[in-house]
């Protein structure tokens, strides 16, 4: 097997690169709030909705939420083999009080561009 001259400029790109697909899949989700009428909104940014769970119970709302991905990639370069593999996961959990006669059925959920929005009916 032939040797091959380590190429600064190349292993510092290919550093650079994998860093910034390490913080692309970064789970940045953001939480705001507001009123609708009587109604309680909470606007969950950055998650995919089929990923958040939504709770009430004793006076509180509970939104949980995970996102994760993997990718591997292989590559010949002068007649050797390299391949790299990648995984993240992260998740988040916030709660909110509300009224204590706030039940699950006053709860609704609506998947938004990039996100979800939770309305809780009565809890403004």
């Amino acid at each position: 097997m032939p040797l091959n001259r380590w190429d600064p400029t190349s292993a510092l790109a290919r550093l650079e690169q994998d860093l910034g697909n390490a913080a692309h899949h970064a789970h940045a989700a953001s939480v705001s709030t507001a009123t609708d009428g009587d109604d309680l909104v909470i606007t969950v940014a950055g998650v995919d909705p089929a990923d958040v769970h939504v709770q009430v119970g004793g006076g509180r709302l509970t939104i949980k939420g995970q996102s994760g991905g993997s990718r591997s990639e292989s590559l010949d370069v002068s007649g050797g083999h390299f391949s790299s593999s990648s995984s993240s996961s992260s998740s988040f959990s916030r709660s909110f009080s509300v009224p204590a006669d706030v039940e699950q059925s006053d709860v609704s959920t609506e998947p938004t561009a990039g996100g979800v929005k939770i309305r809780i009916r009565n809890a403004a």
